[in-house]
């Protein structure tokens, strides 16, 4: 049973009760003292009825100093934008609840259940519009001025770093990143990724709002749900899809990025290796002392490079999910990121209750927030017909007491 039932419940019984043992109040110390207990608690709860009540709504029809929530509106929404935003969603309270969480759990887990059905599928797409975008011709161009040297000493490693190299530079940065761009607008669409995304936010979310009442109270009011985090964290993924293929600036910048991380793999020997392990069964096979455009020719041709793409993904996969250095990495990176972007977007949190609360008319002002703590407030309705209660039954004993000691 709700409380505003038991407080309701309990001010009936104080009526009721007042007005049974009013005959009572003549008839000795203890009926006195029921009656007056009863009366008490009926005036204590109809005053707490009358004060909850003027919270919300008019009282009796009384307007004076009434619908408290509705005449001080703007007071009320500016106090909660400013605590909302600068305090309880601040960008130093958010961050020191998600630096407590284990984003590395959702990315492993989504690895584990969906990674071969939806990950290596995209990446054989992706492999397949690299071997129909490449040109070995260039490729080897770029290649060439070293092969003679690093063949003829059969420096794999060194031939498997500056292949790395090469796509690094911007000719072919540029076409991996609309591959990277075209496979990542397939992933945004998929159903499944956003139905992890809103379960992982809503258990998010409730953590976060079950450690305090005032957050659980604005999560309510900011409307906001795993879905709809879901919604927002795959829009902002697909408005930087499109900044890339409008903003020439941007795209620019975003294959920069993309050169700089292929730089470093080719400086990681764990890319490296596996380079030179795919390089040396084309050598076995191929005798790769030819031209290196022949040899390029035939790598993107065939489903050599499919496979090996495919191998690297699925190797990469394995890794993460064994690794918990790798994991840690990851997970660092991304609260990196979500802390800069609400250092740098934090008028947004603001601007988000603002525009909630605006929208809300009075009613649904009210209705929201007695939803969110009028059971709270009924408390003090029962709290008054029993305190109440306790006080007339005491006063009435002090002054029988004082009636009988001096002969009244």
């Amino acid at each position: 049973m709700k409380k505003k039932y038991k407080a309701t419940i309990a001010l009936a019984i104080s009526v009721a009760g007042a007005a049974g043992t009013a005959g009572l109040a003549k008839a000795g110390f203890w009926g006195g003292m029921l009656h007056n207990g009863f009366l008490a608690a009926t005036i204590g709860g109809m005053a707490d009825w009358f004060a909850v009540t003027a919270l919300f709504r008019k009282p009796l029809g009384i307007s004076y100093r009434t619908e408290i929530i509705i005449r001080n509106r703007q007071r009320i929404m500016q106090a909660v934008v400013d605590f909302a935003g600068n305090d309880l969603l601040g960008a130093d309270n958010v961050m020191k609840f998600v630096r407590q969480q284990d984003t590395a759990v959702f990315m492993k887990e989504f690895l584990v259940k969906n990674g071969e059905a939806m990950l290596l599928p995209a990446v054989d797409r992706m492999a397949l519009q690299l071997q129909q975008g490449l040109s070995p011709k260039v490729l080897a161009r770029e290649l060439a001025p070293g092969l003679g040297d690093m063949l003829g000493r059969v420096q794999l490693d060194r031939l498997a770093a500056d292949f790395l190299a090469g796509l690094s530079r911007q000719e072919s940065t540029g076409h991996i990143l609309h591959l990277l761009a075209a496979s990542a607008e397939e992933l945004l669409e998929d159903e499944e990724l956003r139905r992890l995304l809103a379960r992982y936010a809503d258990d998010v979310l409730t953590e976060y709002g079950d450690a305090s009442g005032g957050r659980s109270f604005l999560i309510g009011l900011m409307g906001m749900t795993g879905e709809r985090i879901a919604d927002m964290l795959l829009e902002k993924g697909r408005g930087f899809l499109k900044e890339l293929a409008e903003n020439p600036a941007a795209e620019e910048r975003a294959a920069a990025w993309l050169g700089d991380r292929l730089s470093e793999l080719a400086e990681t020997p764990a890319v490296v290796d596996g380079l030179v392990n795919v390089l040396e069964d084309l050598q076995a096979q191929e005798k790769l002392a030819g031209m290196l455009e022949q040899v390029l020719a035939e790598l993107l041709a065939g489903d050599r490079l499919a496979g090996w793409l495919h191998g690297m993904a699925e190797s990469a996969m394995k890794l993460f999910i064994e690794s918990t250095q790798l994991q840690q990495r990851a997970d660092a990176m991304l609260k990196d990121w979500l802390e800069s972007e609400l250092q740098g977007h934090h008028d947004v949190i603001a601007g988000m209750i603002e525009e909630r609360l605006s929208r809300l008319s009075d009613k649904e002002l009210v209705e929201f927030t007695e939803e969110k703590v009028a059971d709270d407030l009924q408390m003090i309705r029962i709290n008054g017909s029993v305190v109440g209660a306790i006080a007339g039954m005491a006063l009435y004993a002090v002054i029988y007491a004082a009636g009988q000691v001096l002969g009244v």
